[in-house]
């Protein structure tokens, strides 16, 4: 693969901006002009590619990786001129607000994760169609990616707004490993009865042992149910349900799904310190450009918190912070021959 015309200085102006990530204000950095800090901006193929890219390289030497998918809300609180801005239910909010949704697709060992993929979806009230075009969006995310690392054992792991009967009967039929957090009220036929999941005695976890699974009959479909105890750190006591489309012990069933944990933790830092809200285009394209470039500085980040073996990926963006932009563009030069190689 060898990728023309790509950069990441845009990616890098938003790793060392500490106020919001506006044209105007990347600009400041490199004392250039707003249109300037937009002409930087790459299309979001070219940065899929350079995701692609950096993902192979990290995880060259796993056999196995999770593919973590999962929406997020992008406030717009002020934009109703923004191109394609709906209007979403924001739950930490507890009221409708102007939003884009985004779905952010990556690939993890556990440890660290490296986006690949992007997109905005959108709600019924501006596509008749949302829902069809968003499951299409996901399944072409998922048999890409699959495609794309076919020399690594991929287990997609997501949370309960994918445990639906479509999904996972899609799943089934492509032959996808899926790990999804279920509803503890779903009825499933098991041992020849209709019962609700979290009323199974055969399925709590008894002992010692912090994990169950049990094989179920949900809409003529065949899953395997894990129950996981878990114990907070009040020493309380609850139990999580996940569904799953493959076979294996219930520890890995667990330690799967956990692994979808790293796609949180970068939803959370590219909004407080990468700017993910932060473009105010109202074009939907430059949206979506700014949307990909964010994942750009995100597996820039990772790259170099592996490099420093830092804990967080907000201890990395400190010590980058505290380089010039020029010494970081050449620090991050050998990124030319990972785009070259892979």
């Amino acid at each position: 693969m060898f990728i023309k015309n790509i950069s990441i200085d845009y990616a890098l102006l938003l790793i060392m901006s500490t106020g919001k990530k506006s044209f105007t204000e990347l600009g400041k950095i490199i004392e250039k002009s707003s249109d300037t800090v937009r002409r930087l901006l790459n299309p979001s193929e070219k940065n899929f590619e350079l995701l692609e890219a950096v993902a192979k390289e990290m995880f060259k030497n796993k056999k196995e990786l999770v593919l973590s998918l999962d929406y997020t809300l992008l406030r717009k609180v002020y934009a109703n001129s923004m191109e394609g801005v709906c209007k979403f239910f924001d739950t930490k909010m507890g009221k409708m607000i102007n939003a884009y949704n985004a779905l952010i697709a990556g690939l993890t060992d556990g440890k660290y994760f490296i986006p690949i993929r992007s997109g905005l979806v959108f709600s019924k009230e501006v596509l008749s169609n949302a829902n069809e075009l968003k499951n299409e969006m996901v399944r072409s995310i998922i048999k890409e990616t699959i495609q794309k690392f076919k020399d690594k054992m991929i287990t997609v792991a997501v949370d309960g707004a994918f445990a639906t009967k479509e999904f996972l009967l899609w799943a089934i039929e492509n032959k996808i490993r899926v790990e999804v957090r279920m509803h503890s009220n779903r009825k499933v036929l098991y041992k020849g009865n209709r019962i609700k999941i979290n009323e199974i005695t055969d399925l709590q976890p008894k002992g010692r042992h912090m994990a169950r699974t049990i094989q179920v009959e949900w809409h003529g479909m065949m899953l395997f149910i894990t129950a996981e105890r878990r114990i907070d750190k009040h020493g309380e006591e609850s139990i999580v349900f996940l569904a799953s489309t493959y076979h294996a012990k219930p520890s890995q069933h667990v330690n799967n799904y956990k692994k979808r944990w790293p796609i949180e933790k970068l939803n959370r830092t590219s909004k407080q310190t990468l700017g993910l809200q932060d473009c105010f285009s109202t074009k939907l394209e430059t949206q979506e450009n700014h949307l990909s470039s964010v994942l750009v500085a995100y597996a820039i980040v990772q790259l170099e918190m592996k490099k420093l073996r830092a804990l967080t990926p907000e201890d990395t963006i400190r010590w980058l912070r505290d380089k010039k932009i020029t010494s970081l563009k050449q620090q991050f030069a050998p990124l030319d021959q990972i785009i070259a190689s892979a």
